[in-house]
Formats: C-alpha cells, sequence, structure tokens
C-alpha cells in the first residue's frame, strides 16, 4: 500500500473465472467493507469496490462449487460458493446471479438508474458523487456515495429507529409522487431509519395502479416476512390488523387501503362480489402484471422479467 495525502492507496484485485487475480485499479482511500457490495472510506462510502467472496447464484450445481443453500426466490438457482474464489477479496468476472450482469462484487450498467433517481427522488439518503470504470469492456463501475442515513436501516438490529410514522410519510410520497418498487423486492431493507431510501437504483417512475399496488406491497409484505413486530407496530399506528387466519390475504387488503388513503381509484380492482375473488384478481391481473425483480427498474430485461412473471402465475393455486 502506497500513502497519499495521509491516506492508504488500496489495490483491489480483479479475479477471473479461475480466481486469478491478473488485473486491479487502486483506491485512494481508507477503506473498511460493510455488506453487500458497499465499502466505507474516511468520509465517503463506495458501492461496487469488491467484497470478500462467500457465495453466489448459478443455475445448477457443477464440480467448481460447494453447495451452500436453496434461495426461496425460484429464479435465483442455487446459492454456491465458488471453490477458486475462496478466502479471496475482490471483483470476480462471475454474474452474482443468473439474471444480470453485475459481476461479484462491482456495479453493471444496471445501478446506472441510482443517479438520476437520487437527485429525483425527494426521500432518498443516497447523494452520488461520481461513477468509476472498473472494466469499461465489461461494463463494470463503482460509484463514489454518501448516505444521509450513514447506512442506519428501519431494521437495525438493536435500535429502535425505524419510526413507523416515517414509513407512512415514505409510502404517501411514493404513491402520490409516482415512485414505485419492484414488487417482489425485500423493499423495507432499503429503507432507512429516518424514512428514506438508501438504495434508489430499484425505484422507477410510473402512474400505474398495478405498480403503485406493487410498491407499497413490497413494503408491507417484506417489512411483515422480516420482522413481524414492526410489521404489527406500523399496521396499528394506521389503525389496520392481519389477522393469522387468512394469511397473505391481508397484505392485500392492507396496501389497497393506503392507496385509498391517497386518492388513488381502486374500484377496477373490486370487480366481484367477494373479498376473496376480489384478491385473486388484484394478484393475478396487477401485482404479478407489475415490475418484478427480473425486470430491474429500468425495464432493460423484458424477456427476463416476463418469464418470471409467467412463472409467477404457474405457481399460483387457487
Amino acid at each position: 500500500m502506497d500513502r497519499s495525502e495521509g491516506r492508504e492507496m488500496v489495490e483491489i484485485f480483479i479475479h477471473n473465472s479461475e480466481g486469478t487475480p491478473y488485473k486491479s485499479f487502486n483506491i485512494n482511500d481508507d477503506i473498511e467493507f460493510l455488506e453487500g457490495r458497499v465499502s466505507k472510506g474516511k468520509k465517503v462510502y463506495y458501492k461496487g469496490v469488491g467484497v470478500p467472496y462467500t457465495s453466489h447464484f448459478i443455475p445448477e450445481l457443477t464440480d467448481e462449487y460447494e453447495y451452500v443453500d436453496e434461495t426461496d426466490i425460484f429464479y435465483l438457482g442455487q446459492c454456491v460458493s465458488k471453490k477458486c474464489f475462496q478466502g479471496k477479496f475482490g471483483v470476480f468476472e462471475e454474474l452474482y446471479q443468473p439474471f444480470f450482469p453485475d459481476h461479484i462484487g462491482a456495479c453493471s450498467s444496471k445501478e446506472g438508474p441510482i443517479v438520476l433517481n437520487s437527485i429525483k427522488f425527494d426521500l432518498s439518503s443516497v447523494e452520488v458523487y461520481d461513477c468509476i470504470p472498473i472494466d469499461e469492456e465489461a461494463e463494470q463501475y463503482y460509484y463514489i456515495l454518501d448516505y444521509k442515513c450513514k447506512r442506519k436501516s428501519y431494521l437495525e438490529k438493536g435500535l429502535s429507529e425505524g419510526d413507523p410514522h416515517k414509513l407512512r410519510t415514505l409510502i404517501d410520497y411514493m404513491v402520490c409522487n409516482d415512485w414505485n418498487s419492484l414488487w417482489d423486492k425485500n423493499a423495507i431493507l432499503d429503507v432507512t431509519a429516518d424514512g428514506r431510501i438508501s438504495d434508489v437504483a430499484d425505484l422507477f417512475e410510473s402512474s400505474e395502479l398495478k405498480h403503485k399496488l406493487g410498491t407499497v406491497y413490497s413494503y408491507l409484505y417484506s417489512l411483515g416476512k422480516t420482522n413481524e413486530q414492526k410489521y404489527r407496530e406500523f399496521l396499528d399506528i394506521n389503525g389496520l390488523q392481519h389477522p393469522d387466519t387468512l394469511g397473505d390475504f391481508w397484505y392485500i387488503y392492507n396496501s389497497i387501503y393506503f392507496l385509498h388513503e391517497n386518492g388513488i381509484s381502486i374500484s377496477e380492482l373490486f370487480p366481484h362480489s367477494t373479498m376473496e375473488d376480489n384478491y385473486k384478481h388484484a394478484v393475478t391481473n396487477y401485482l404479478m402484471e407489475g415490475r418484478n425483480t427480473a425486470y430491474c427498474s429500468c425495464f432493460a430485461y423484458v424477456d427476463q422479467g416476463n418469464k418470471v412473471m409467467k412463472e409467477y402465475k404457474e405457481r399460483v393455486k387457487w
């Protein structure tokens, strides 16, 4: 490591598919890996400057990999650990997950919306300072960022900072201003303790009802599945309930409540005479018709998104 302006010159290695480090790039900062693809410097954060390799996702297991776990997201394939990557830090020239072009530890063009969204979305917690190419031919980059929330999430372990009133403000803002989340994303993990969004790359603009329904659903469902106590707290302050007897049914009806409260016409979600039939109608013809994570927020992967949507519908057993 070379000293420069009192900071460390950190060399990040890029590993080929055999696990051999064959090129590198430098970061003129003291960096500490945090989580995901995010590292922290002395004054800024970095996204895409490598990871300590642990695992990634592939469609089918081969001898190059060790099996780690099954994922409950059917289109991710299997969670594996590649033997030649183990124990190494950096960027790895293999896709982190089958559908998208991000190399392990880096950011691809899929992350591009983070720049404009961080400016346009009023409740963005992230500010983007720069986007630096790692490998222009392979379209891999890293971002220099700062976070207003300082990476404190709504569900931060050991903290009670996640304010349900601020979560309500965030949902209302998104519904009223045509901002949307991918409906099957674990969206609550991107909500900060102060009611902002830390990863705005996955947001998109649309006034369509199917996307608004999917947006509210993505926050309620992921909150309920990740932390039931915080979900119940959020329902309580909004005068809502989620009886155990009907399971996931209430995620849809509670989502519709927030649309109605914000002046969104919901009449087309109720063409039938029974709650059960209307629920099935909303899920099949609106929720699943919205953008799932395979589409990506930029809608650059339509064929992939359509394939996943079809699979979701085939898996529904009424």
